[in-house]
């Protein structure tokens, strides 16, 4: 990470904790679809066989409502509640891994893993993050995207 603008990410950091969870995932969500093309998941140090798949594959199981209500405990990083998942594997995820298991997710967006709405516009906080990103390099965004998920 030569390159990488660390007050750019620093800022970014900052706005995307003082998100909603919603606002946090619908984040997650677009940047990871901006790099889904850039980044093969070949380049994700953590793979599936590290538990993330399993986490993926419960996650796929479960109604979209359930899932909603799962993705934003696990992005609230809480242990045990009313979910249809259990949250403890994710919990005790490294940052890489955590990475990985959202890298993998947001490649069944809109297919077996509730997506965005297609109508769906950000809310103000969001898009401030959102636009914060609009020239970054994928090497930028997945540094960021390490933070927040760590």
């Amino acid at each position: 990470m030569t390159s990488t603008n660390i007050d750019f990410i620093e800022i970014a950091v900052s706005k995307f904790k003082n998100l909603n969870a919603d606002d946090r995932l619908a984040v997650l969500a677009l940047l990871f679809s901006k790099v889904s093309e850039e980044v093969p998941a070949s380049a994700i140090s953590c793979m599936p066989n590290d538990g993330t798949a399993d986490l993926v594959a419960e996650i796929q199981k479960v109604s979209h409502p359930e899932q909603i209500v799962a993705l934003r405990q696990l992005q609230n990083q809480s242990e045990g509640g009313e979910t249809a998942i259990s949250t403890d594997s994710y919990t005790s995820m490294d940052a890489e891994c955590k990475l990985a298991f959202w890298y993998h997710l947001a490649q069944n967006l809109g297919g077996s893993v509730v997506g965005l709405p297609h109508d769906y516009i950000p809310s103000e906080p969001a898009a401030e993050v959102l636009d914060l990103f609009e020239t970054a390099s994928t090497e930028e965004i997945m540094s960021f995207m390490q933070q927040v998920l760590s």
